[in-house]
């Protein structure tokens, strides 16, 4: 069976054809500045990976989800209420969820977090993702699905790219936040783990606020969340 997933942030839209065991064929968009576009953007993704029997598309975003609707997006304005559902045929299955749990979905039960107790996701990009997962299943944390109230401090300090700087205040910020769940790994991800020896810096700043969890780079990069995405379909399908 093949499903697509995707990916929705507040830069780029990322799509991928899954075919249960692995990404078949990817493809990226810059996120649009409208909702117009942001409709037809969705629709030219999944027709571009159509080349197969797609029976369910997975999406996770950013943002506040019900159902198989993205209530708030704080990265992308002109979200409110989106509804996906009318985008495609009802023949085809659709989930939707939050794209830090579907990150941590792809990394807990395929990725660097397969076969841990516990698992704490993180993707630092736009905004900063947090997730996490124990004995096999992602928990359900409705707090993070709204920014952290640092937040645009940290947007700030990403823009000026002062990698120390941008890893001593993710290290003391998200230390604090990750310790009472005690962790035995932690996965991060996100367009900011590409910056080059940032990933170096991370983990020092971590181990700086006493974290003694694993730290592992995601396996699958920047495809994380369109993977969890497209795993989705291992629940039961949402109406």
């Amino acid at each position: 069976m093949f499903c697509i997933g995707i990916d929705i942030g507040g830069t780029k839209i990322r799509a991928v054809l899954w075919n249960g065991k692995k990404v078949i064929r990817a493809r990226e968009v810059p996120t649009p500045k409208n909702k117009n576009d942001f409709q037809k953007r969705l629709v030219g993704l999944v027709s571009s990976l159509h080349r197969h029997d797609v029976e369910a598309i997975g999406i996770g975003a950013a943002g506040i989800v019900k159902g198989t609707v993205l209530l708030f997006s704080p990265n992308i304005p002109y979200i409110k209420n989106f509804a996906f559902r009318p985008l495609w045929p009802r023949s085809i299955r659709l989930r939707v969820d939050n794209d830090a749990r579907a990150f941590a979905r792809a990394e807990l039960l395929r990725g660097a977090g397969r076969g841990a107790k516990s698992v704490f996701a993180l993707t630092i990009g736009t905004g900063i993702g947090r997730a996490y997962g124990k004995n096999g299943k992602i928990i359900r944390i409705k707090r993070f699905e709204y920014p952290e109230r640092w937040e645009k401090r940290y947007q700030a300090i990403q823009r000026r790219r002062n990698d120390p700087v941008l890893a001593n205040f993710l290290g003391k910020n998200l230390a604090r936040l990750m310790k009472p769940f005690k962790p035995e790994v932690i996965v991060i991800g996100g367009g900011v783990m590409e910056r080059r020896g940032f990933s170096r810096l991370l983990e020092a700043a971590f181990k700086a606020q006493g974290l003694t969890a694993k730290i592992k780079r995601a396996r699958f990069r920047k495809n994380g969340v369109a993977v969890g995405a497209a795993l989705l379909e291992g629940k039961s399908p949402i109406p």
